[in-house]
């Protein structure tokens, strides 16, 4: 090989050496730019996440007021009169139950969902029910009856409270229709 081969090499070389930093600039300017535009998705996201979590808010609060409106002024659960109703009744920060209703001899804990799902049923019947046990003691001598109430219901959830003895309370028109058929007295 001539020197004026190495010559021309060398200078080729240095070409495409050339060429590839410029790919490179380009191609890292490009990442800068999608890195900028994906954390500006990212923060466009998170805005709309606390807009719709907003709304959800919103619609669980109205559900909340409306029921606890109702169960406060009649304070009948399952065709059991109570004394009192006591809304968002809380143990510290470990538990709080939407609407409580006592008496002498039971009490009635509903829970208030704007739209109730089948799995809400068993953990109101299993989780919800033993925290009420763990952190309310002294009703250990009452029977206690669970009740759900919300605005939409399906024929799945119906079926699944009635199968756990667990009330139904929802919305017709501007009152509220209760289906306690199967309702039961947990202990």
């Amino acid at each position: 090989m001539t020197v004026k081969e190495i010559r021309a090499m060398l200078a080729e070389s240095a070409a495409i050496l050339q060429e590839t930093n410029l790919i490179v600039q380009e191609t890292a300017q490009q990442m800068k730019e999608t890195d900028r535009k994906m954390q500006e998705t990212d923060r466009k996201i998170e805005n709309l996440s606390k807009q719709i979590g907003g709304i959800d808010n919103n619609i669980g609060y109205h559900a909340e007021q409306f029921f606890q409106n109702v169960l406060l002024e009649n304070k009948v659960f399952g065709g059991i009169k109570y004394d009192e109703a006591i809304p968002n009744m809380k143990h510290g920060n470990e538990v709080e139950f939407d609407i409580f209703l006592k008496n002498c001899n039971s009490v009635a804990i509903i829970e208030i969902k704007n739209r109730i799902h089948q799995g809400f049923v068993k953990k109101m019947a299993e989780k919800r029910f033993g925290e009420f046990r763990k952190y309310f003691p002294e009703y250990k001598d009452c029977d206690v009856y669970l009740g759900i109430a919300g605005f939409s219901f399906s024929e799945k959830v119906l079926s699944e409270a009635q199968k756990y003895g667990i009330g139904i309370i929802k919305q017709v028109g501007e009152g509220i229709e209760v289906k306690t058929k199967g309702l039961r007295a947990y202990r």
